[in-house]
């Protein structure tokens, strides 16, 4: 329940000096409103004066308040725009075997991946040269938009010589899943060579595929996969919303001395 201005002052005023500090319940009433699903993760709160006059209370001990819930992950603030409640984060690992789809899994209740595009076309010059093709060929190429507990995550593309594997999509239409449509085409295992991490702001098609605002960047991972006889198999991007994940990267385990 939502205290009202008219409680906040009477209690104030009939409070000892030992009470609870006004900011402290200011911060706690917030909280229990996002505790209890009130507000909704990357929902806008009430601003500084909306606050300020809901507990009688000045902007300073506002801000205080504003401030422990902030130190606490559950809201983030921007100058300018307001403090809005956190997102939960899902931990991004990449190692030598990282699956956009795994990660997914592995972080959520309820993962899903939806498939946005699926075609064959002619490679750019950067994928030509990961996949060592000549710019042209044609590769097949796969988008999808992976969810967690219905909140959209990031955007996955990958791309594969169609000439290696002509049936591609075939066999991607009965499982879905690109770990099984390369086991059933001759790959049994398939690693990352290469990691570049960026970030940029999203496009008018990305902010809409994963309800992103259009100043909250976008964390880009390029990826460069190999079979196991260290053959070029995929150059993959996935463009994941920076506010609800987190990088993490596995450390390589050390060569044996013996």
């Amino acid at each position: 329940m939502k205290l009202q201005s008219s409680q906040v002052v009477a209690a104030t005023a009939s409070a000892p000096a030992s009470a609870t500090p006004l900011w402290r319940v200011i911060a706690r009433a917030l909280e229990s409103d996002i505790r209890q699903r009130v507000v909704l993760p990357g929902d806008k709160l009430p601003t500084e004066h909306e606050l300020s006059a809901r507990f009688a209370a000045n902007r300073h001990t506002v801000r205080r308040a504003l401030a422990w819930l902030q130190e606490r992950g559950l809201v983030e603030s921007t100058q300018g725009r307001g403090s809005f409640v956190r997102r939960p984060a899902i931990q991004f690992r990449i190692g030598r075997r990282t699956r956009f789809s795994d990660v997914i899994a592995q972080a959520a209740a309820d993962p899903r991946t939806e498939t946005l595009v699926l075609d064959v076309r002619a490679c750019e010059s950067h994928v030509a040269a990961a996949l060592g093709l000549r710019p042209g060929a044609p590769v097949v190429f796969l988008e999808r938009l992976g969810l967690a507990n219905g909140e959209p995550i990031g955007i996955s593309r990958h791309h594969f010589s169609f000439d290696r594997f002509p049936t591609f999509a075939e066999i991607y239409a009965r499982s879905r899943s690109i770990t099984r449509t390369l086991l059933d085409s001759g790959v049994p295992d398939y690693t990352r060579k290469r990691t570049r991490i960026s970030t940029r702001l999203p496009s008018p098609r990305e902010c809409e595929l994963l309800r992103l605002p259009r100043h909250v960047p976008l964390i880009v991972s390029q990826s460069w996969n190999v079979d196991g006889l260290d053959r070029p198999l995929e150059y993959g991007e996935a463009r994941l919303a920076s506010d609800r994940v987190e990088i993490e990267i596995e450390a390589e385990p050390r060569p044996s001395l013996d």
